[in-house]
């Protein structure tokens, strides 16, 4: 009896314990959950770690609708974290990399039911392309709450290149984007994450005001506009277990430090 009373007293301490870290990391370690998706698509065999089926999509979705989850633009995010701005800690971010023609057709129909705003990040030189939106696909997502922003003109990986082309790929992208919408682009997405100094200087130069990384970026105490972290969102995401560690605001600094 001594042991299981021994045993029981070492339980509730290591629980304890654990209860006292995921508060503390709650409190100064939390980002407010930007996800990232890729494609929306009933078969996955091509692609299956950037490949959620609709099914799981309307699952996660559904999941952030019924826990009261507060899903705001990335614009909004940004303009909070350079204002210092509190944010309530059920506050989620959705985005998704490429502009890939299932997100209209699959993604935006579920967006739309609920009421999400979203950011989808387009590689210019692939818009209207087979497999990916159209200029019209996307000016129709733009009006119904969904933000576009540039994933480059040709998707490289952007600290490999020489800085003429670096310029190119960011500045020129923009303008595209910006002529053919006829709207004001703001977010950018380094392909694969990759991004350096020079890649993140000359995207503040564009005019941008915000960049995202992957979970590449490193942690900072206060968030660095231009190299925001995002979780990937994958198949098995719409599991209720996953969907609240990856809402939790410290999946990130719990997955990775680097």
């Amino acid at each position: 009896m001594k042991k299981i009373g021994k045993l029981k007293k070492i339980i509730l301490l290591g629980l304890s314990i654990l209860v006292i870290i995921v508060i503390l990391a709650k409190y100064f370690f939390y980002e407010v959950p930007i996800l990232i998706y890729h494609r929306i698509e009933v078969s996955c065999s091509d692609a299956p770690l950037l490949c959620v089926s609709p099914q799981s999509f309307q699952k996660q979705m559904d999941f952030i609708s019924r826990h009261h989850y507060r899903v705001i633009p990335l614009n909004d995010l940004i303009e909070a974290l350079a204002k210092n701005k509190a944010l309530s800690r059920n506050t989620v971010v959705i985005t998704f990399d490429d502009g890939y023609e299932d997100n209209y057709q699959n993604a935006f129909p579920i967006l739309k039911k609920y009421r999400f705003s979203a950011t989808l990040f387009v590689i210019t030189d692939q818009i209207g392309k087979q497999g990916f939106c159209s200029w019209k696909q996307l000016k129709e997502m733009q009006n119904n709450s969904i933000d576009i922003g540039s994933h480059t003109l040709t998707h490289p990986y952007l600290p490999q290149v020489n800085e003429g082309r670096l310029r190119k790929e960011i500045f020129e992208s923009k303008k595209e984007i910006e002529n053919k919408l006829g709207k004001k682009i703001s977010l950018f997405c380094y392909p694969n994450g990759g991004y350096n100094s020079r890649a993140r200087d000359l995207v503040k130069q564009a005019g941008y005001e915000g960049a995202c990384t992957t979970n590449k970026g490193r942690y900072h105490l206060k968030p660095d506009l231009f190299a925001l972290r995002r979780i990937k969102m994958s198949e098995d995401s719409g599991n209720p277990w996953v969907m609240w560690i990856k809402l939790s605001g410290i999946y990130n600094f719990l997955r990775t430090k680097n």
